[in-house]
């Protein structure tokens, strides 16, 4: 899976925004880079508010250690995202500059320190997963279009009780599995626990969306802007009992995908 995803990546300088030299970033067509474009084809700037957030999405984290965290320390983060804007996310979008997007580094959580484009996994269920539409870190459905799911902490939650994960078309789209909302919805209906890997990314487009009573139309429900963008891997508990410690107890979702289509 490693070499696979390295096959898909290209290192790029970008000395003047928030991403060292190093930064690697999924690409499949260089017509679409991962600051992407508007729904016009027009260039978005690299250290604008879109052109940052839409490289975080496109960011692939290092290393191959995640930080294990809970739906639940999704929400702390989203309490220190809304002290260091000075605003409620519920109420208030903020957009961030170069310099203002670096505040989002080195937030506590129970299980130790992370910071956006840091390489995370969180365990769950799926409540929800769906295609997206047409947005600009894809160059407008020109590079294809992400998959967003719904994380929830039991197998009874809704997708306001949950945190949002999205798989990516830079990135193993060939696998079989992947890109799939039927396969993962189906992963839902079983009741099964899932990991999700992948890098820590605060979406900021958004409002946060949790409360059912009073939904907001048009943003998608979740308890904080926190996300997994881009999930990097996905596995399947078939045991019900597995350690998220413990990559082995768990099953890939295209060994997953192969084992119950064959």
């Amino acid at each position: 899976m490693k070499r696979r995803l390295a096959a898909a990546l290209v290192t790029l300088g970008l000395c003047a925004t928030a991403w060292g030299q190093d930064t690697q970033f999924a690409i499949d067509k260089k017509s679409c880079p991962p600051q992407g474009k508007t729904k016009s084809g027009a260039a978005i700037s690299k250290t604008s508010d879109d052109g940052l957030r839409n490289q975080a999405k496109r960011h692939l984290p290092a290393g191959n250690q995640p930080v294990t965290l809970e739906v639940v320390d999704f929400k702390t983060l989203q309490d220190d995202a809304n002290q260091i804007t000075g605003v409620d996310a519920a109420k208030t979008k903020t957009k961030f500059t170069v310099t203002t997007r670096l505040h989002l580094q080195h937030l506590n959580t129970a299980h130790g320190t992370v910071s956006e484009g840091d390489l995370v996994q969180v365990d769950g269920f799926v409540t929800k997963a769906h295609p997206e539409g047409s947005e600009s870190v894809n160059c407008a459905a020109a590079d294809g279009t992400d998959v967003h799911i719904s994380i929830g902490p039991t197998d009874l939650a809704t997708e306001f009780d949950g945190i949002v994960a999205e798989m990516i078309p830079q990135t193993l789209k060939k696998q079989p599995g992947w890109h799939d909302a039927n396969v993962l919805n189906g992963i839902h209906a079983a009741k099964l626990r899932v990991l999700v890997v992948g890098g820590l990314t605060y979406d900021n487009e958004h409002f946060v969306n949790a409360d059912e009573r009073h939904p907001k139309h048009g943003q998608p429900a979740r308890l904080s802007l926190w996300e997994i963008h881009p999930i990097t891997a996905f596995f399947v508990c078939e045991s019900g009992n597995c350690d998220p410690a413990q990559h082995s107890q768990w099953i890939a979702l295209t060994d997953w995908f192969r084992k119950h289509t064959t």
